[in-house]
């Protein structure tokens, strides 16, 4: 009770997440006995030098650069070019876009200021309404996280110790799946309303624009690849991303200078820091509860609550939601995951499809208020008042909800991917 009450009071005064983490864990240790402290530097150590988490700083330096080269603004063009002439085009471009970006930003919160900056002005400008657009940004910026390299899926598979691969392809369908759920919701909506028609291009602006997007879409899809062939793991295909868009963007697009890419080194420094700070933490957190026999407690009130394995999925999809709701989903998954396994190892639920589960039910939380990120993001980057994007946001959780109960009963629909390549290797 005294560490529940450490933990909720920190992060009720705004303590940092890293430092909740941290603190709770010294907490727990010396309620345990003050001999536990001595495995502090040991597990503090452990939990930060795990390989995998390598391709975090990687993929984000990735993400970096290619926006200093340039890759948005040739993705942004692509994706108005190839909609052409559709009843709200420049929704379904959004959508497209955000997509795209996934590859190459990797989080919601990114997304959704960067799409808020460059889509949103001119959505209001064709009519589109302000708070409809901001609705649709926000819910946008939820298919980042899903397409890889989603940075959620590398801290999963390091808190459960699966392969990052197959969390990364089974993303991929994650992300298409969420695309075609804001487009039936698009058009839903333009069925009712007057929105503008786009004009439809030529077969010379077509081309032109694949031919400027091409190395913005090939770089990230071959390092997909690398990693599902098995040709490299997730960390060498992160370094090697990061290398070619440097050097394209350095030699060939000329848009990355030395000021510039010092920023963009600082800026990745500084976002690894944090994140990998958490983990840090988190692993010792993970380590005191596990220590003391907490998950496996959970593990087991929750299967005596009922025996059937879609109801249990059921109540774990609701308790991640309402989790999702009050906190960020990177400390939510290093903090749930270790007392999530014993769980779906007596169920024998597939720690893969599990692990995208998790991973979608958190991100549609950072939607939701109170403390839902991607919306107060996606509010200061368009403008539109908090309490007013609030009341629009619904029908998009909705569908999005709707994804995640298809990903958690149908878990063949994201799980075919790896299988079909695990046949090949």
């Amino acid at each position: 009770m005294i560490v529940a009450f450490i933990f909720v009071l920190a992060l009720a005064i705004g303590v940092p997440i890293a430092l909740v983490l941290g603190l709770t864990a010294v907490a727990h240790m010396c309620t345990l006995g003050p001999q536990m402290l001595l495995a502090l530097p040991q597990k503090l150590f452990s939990s930060a030098s795990n390989y995998s988490l390598l391709a975090i700083p990687l993929f984000l330096l990735a993400g970096e650069l290619m926006g200093l080269s340039g890759d948005v603004d040739r993705l942004c063009n692509l994706a108005r070019v190839l909609i052409g002439r559709i009843k709200g085009s420049l929704c379904y471009a959004t959508v497209l876009l955000g997509a795209m970006l996934g590859a190459s930003l990797g989080s919601a919160n990114a997304e959704a200021a960067l799409l808020g900056s460059v889509m949103y002005p001119n959505l209001v400008k064709d009519g589109y309404g302000d708070t409809f657009s901001a609705g649709l940004i926000s819910a946008t910026s939820v298919i980042g996280p899903m397409i890889p390299p989603g940075l959620l899926f590398v801290i999963y598979a390091v808190q459960a110790n699966i392969s990052v691969r197959d969390l990364f392809l089974c993303g991929v369908s994650v992300g298409i799946y969420l695309a075609l759920a804001l487009f039936f919701v698009i058009f839903c909506f333009s069925r009712r309303r007057n929105w503008p028609v786009g004009a439809k291009p030529d077969s010379r602006e077509v081309w032109r624009a694949w031919k400027q997007a091409a190395f913005s879409i090939v770089t990230p899809v071959a390092a997909l690849l690398c990693i599902g062939t098995g040709i490299c793991t997730a960390t060498e295909a992160a370094a090697v991303l990061a290398m070619l868009i440097f050097l394209v963007g350095t030699f060939i697009y000329k848009t990355i200078t030395l000021k510039k890419l010092y920023n963009c080194l600082l800026k990745s420094a500084v976002s690894s820091a944090a994140v990998l700070m958490i983990g840090a933490m988190g692993g010792v957190f993970g380590y005191t509860l596990a220590f003391d026999q907490i998950p496996t407690r959970i593990a087991n009130f929750v299967i005596g609550l009922s025996d059937n394995r879609y109801v249990i999925l059921l109540l774990i999809n609701v308790m991640l939601l309402i989790i999702g709701m009050l906190m960020d989903a990177t400390p939510a998954v290093i903090i749930l995951v270790p007392v999530l396994l014993p769980i779906i190892s007596q169920f024998n639920y597939n720690p893969v499809h599990f692990g995208v589960m998790v991973c979608l039910n958190l991100t549609v939380g950072l939607l939701t208020p109170p403390v839902g990120t991607c919306l107060y993001t996606t509010a200061s980057s368009t403008g539109i008042e908090a309490n007013k994007l609030v009341r629009t946001i619904w029908p998009w959780c909705g569908v999005c909800v709707a994804v995640l109960l298809f990903v958690t009963y149908v878990p063949q629909s994201v799980m075919w991917l790896p299988n079909l390549l695990a046949r090949f290797a």
